[in-house]
């Protein structure tokens, strides 16, 4: 359970950073069963490392990851920064190729809180491809003046500021096999160096819709979204309480399971 602290540092700062909350052997059975899932994406064929591969849901399709998903040490972060109810929005895995530019939100308030549950199965430094955050860009009243940064997206060389990417005022997550960062997606992050193939993976989760407002801001996410907001059926079919919880309102919206992840090649 998250402290007060925690949670004023998460709703001010838009990020938090919890250490050693998976133990070396169980990052050892995360990493078996995320490589796996990511070859079989690729039909048994070595990564190539010349574009990211990108896979949701991830965690769904594997039992060993559905138990980290419904764990107390990650099913417990829903509840303290969400609320009861919490739903998930998506599942991903990822081996990433070379740097991510900034992106976060624009100048608007995000409509239904969520956070992003992020695991490196690699260490991590400023220098090797670590998250950046920029602290409070979480906020529309900050995140507005950041809205120049998209231009280094189309083209990395530019410095809407006189800075490169790599030379914005950040936070940088470095970070140890086990470590778990959460953000806002509505926060502005990045990530700079690394080699190819190292690999990224999330839990994304969504408050409860309170309001119509809400529902209908997820029923247009919805039709905007292939994969997320996308029930699997091995949650919705799961006789485990909280991972069929997950997903309920989903199901209860008449949201569909999402199609087959196209194969990586």
């Amino acid at each position: 359970m998250l402290s007060n602290e925690q949670r004023n540092l998460f709703k001010t700062f838009g990020f938090l950073v919890l250490h050693r909350v998976f133990t070396p052997q169980e990052i050892d059975e995360i990493r078996r069963e995320s490589d796996r899932l990511l070859l079989e994406n690729r039909q048994g064929k070595p990564f190539s490392g010349t574009r990211r591969q990108s896979v949701v849901p991830f965690f769904e399709h594997s039992p060993v990851l559905r138990q980290v998903m419904e764990d107390d040490r990650i099913y417990q972060l829903g509840i303290d920064l969400l609320g009861p109810n919490f739903i998930l929005s998506a599942t991903e895995g990822n081996l990433h190729v070379g740097d991510t530019q900034w992106h976060g939100g624009g100048p608007e308030a995000d409509s239904i809180p969520h956070i992003k549950i992020t695991f490196y199965l690699e260490p991590t430094t400023k220098d090797t491809g670590a998250l950046r955050i920029i602290p409070g860009a979480n906020r529309p009243e900050f995140s507005q003046h950041l809205q120049p940064l998209t231009a280094q997206y189309k083209n990395p060389t530019a410095k809407p500021f006189g800075l490169s990417g790599e030379e914005m005022p950040c936070h940088v997550f470095e970070s140890e096999p086990g470590d778990i960062g959460m953000f806002s997606e509505y926060t502005w992050h990045a990530a700079f160096g690394g080699a190819s193939g190292r690999s990224q993976h999330a839990i994304n989760f969504m408050a409860n819709p309170a309001t119509d407002e809400q529902v209908a801001h997820l029923q247009d996410l919805y039709a905007q979204w292939t994969y997320g907001l996308h029930p699997p059926e091995e949650l919705v079919n799961s006789d485990r309480p909280r991972l069929r919880g997950m997903v309920s309102k989903l199901v209860e919206l008449g949201f569909e399971p999402p199609p087959p992840f196209p194969i990586f090649t």
